[in-house]
């Protein structure tokens, strides 16, 4: 495998294990609109509050995020120019950059915006939010079946501490990629499960693709 698409692996799992990072950071400190009064749950007030409160904080975030995504689809475009080996897992990646960069987008131009536009426009802002997460699970699943492709280049291979995270790959990546598939007609139902299993396919995927394009060198 040739410098330039080492180089571009080596991108897309720092860039991958930013966005473990920023996704567990967020879920942390952040989280999304808490209700006031847990008898009435989540209000238009309540999300006014958060997106007036908190957005230095989500915008910081999500800025990050776009970078990192950004940078997953370039460099997976690289790596499929270049002829690496795999090439439907490196375009997973090319798309799952994509898809997130527009999720992420999505979130950093409208949510506020929709969130400040009043009670009476409150099903637009959750339209918004719907949108905006059907790409989300989309860039999940995506990222899922590059873990499994790159799962099973590994486990093709002669090293048994190789075949056993390729494994661990695979496992993981048909797990997010399930969940992620069932989110996708469910809406807001199962953000947490897919989003958490999405986000180890993610740690998964990032590790075991350094390891094939190192193994590859």
């Amino acid at each position: 495998m040739d410098m330039t698409t080492r180089r571009a692996g080596t991108l897309i799992a720092a860039a991958l294990i930013l966005g473990v990072v920023t996704q567990i950071f967020y879920m942390m400190t952040l989280g999304g609109p808490q209700a006031s009064d847990p008898a009435a749950g989540v209000t238009n007030a309540d999300v006014v509050r958060y997106f007036t409160e908190r957005w230095p904080e989500i915008a910081t975030v999500w800025t990050i995020e776009l970078a990192a995504f950004s940078v997953i689809a370039v460099a997976g475009l690289v790596a499929m120019v270049r002829g690496a080996p795999a090439p439907a897992a490196w375009a997973a990646l090319l798309f799952s950059g994509l898809f997130n960069v527009i999720q992420v987008g999505i979130g950093l131009s409208m949510f506020r915006p929709a969130a400040l536009a009043g009670e009476a426009l409150a099903p637009v802002f959750s339209v918004v939010v719907a949108g905006a997460f059907l790409f989300y699970f989309l860039a999940k699943v995506l990222l899922a079946l590059a873990g499994i492709g790159f799962g099973l280049l590994l486990f093709a291979g002669d090293r048994t501490s190789a075949k056993a995270f390729g494994a661990l790959a695979v496992l993981f990546g048909l797990a997010a990629a399930a969940l992620n598939i069932l989110a996708i007609p469910q809406g807001m139902a199962m953000v947490f499960e897919a989003g958490a299993a999405g986000t180890a396919a993610a740690l998964t995927t990032a590790i075991a693709m350094w390891l094939v394009t190192r193994r590859d060198a």
